[in-house]
């Protein structure tokens, strides 16, 4: 599978910097945060007024599944060698 080509810093934040502009526009933040146990990026839409969860990318479910994958893969790998 080929690989996306790795954007500069500048272009990531004022994409990113656009899209907080557009969801306050309608009411909602957006949190951008690293999972501790994945290292994978995780976007909160927020409500504006009350704080409250409205999605959340990837989800918890996925992300405790790909954590749950890189454990299996790390014992079978340790099993194999």
């Amino acid at each position: 599978m080929p690989q996306a080509p790795e954007l500069g810093r500048q272009p990531v934040e004022e994409a990113i910097s656009s899209i907080r502009e557009f969801a306050q526009s309608i009411q909602r933040n957006l949190n951008f945060s690293l999972d501790d146990s994945t290292g994978r990026v995780v976007v909160k839409v927020t409500d504006g007024v009350s704080g409250e969860v409205i999605r959340q990318i990837p989800s918890e479910e996925a992300l405790r599944l790909a954590e749950t994958l890189d454990e299996v893969r790390s014992l079978l790998f340790n099993a194999q060698a």
